[in-house]
C-alpha cells in the first residue's frame, strides 16, 4: 500500500481496518487459492483500477502510520504517564 499498489488480502483480524475492499485493495476469505486467483485475474483484467486503490491506500497508510506522528503520539503519553 506505501508503494501505491492495490494489494490482495485476507478476511483476517485487523486486516480489513487497514484494506478497504473495493478501494485500497481487494479481500479473500483465508486459505482460499480460487479467491486469490480471481482477485489477480480481476486485478489483471481492470488496470485502470490501480492507480486510484494505489493512492487511496498510500494515503491510509501516510494518515494513519506516518512515523513521525506516532513517534509524537507515543512522547505524549510518556509525558502524561510521569506527569
Amino acid at each position: 500500500m506505501a508503494l501505491e499498489l492495490p494489494v490482495i488480502a485476507t478476511w483476517h483480524g485487523g486486516i480489513p481496518e487497514l484494506v478497504k475492499d473495493g478501494i485500497s485493495g481487494l479481500l479473500v476469505p483465508e486459505r482460499d487459492a480460487d479467491a486469490i486467483a480471481e482477485k489477480l485475474d480481476y486485478l489483471a483484467r481492470h488496470r485502470h483500477i490501480w492507480a486510484d486503490m494505489g493512492r487511496a491506500g498510500r494515503a491510509y497508510v501516510d494518515a494513519h502510520y506516518n512515523l513521525h506522528a506516532l513517534n509524537d503520539e507515543l512522547v505524549n503519553i510518556y509525558r502524561k504517564v510521569l506527569a
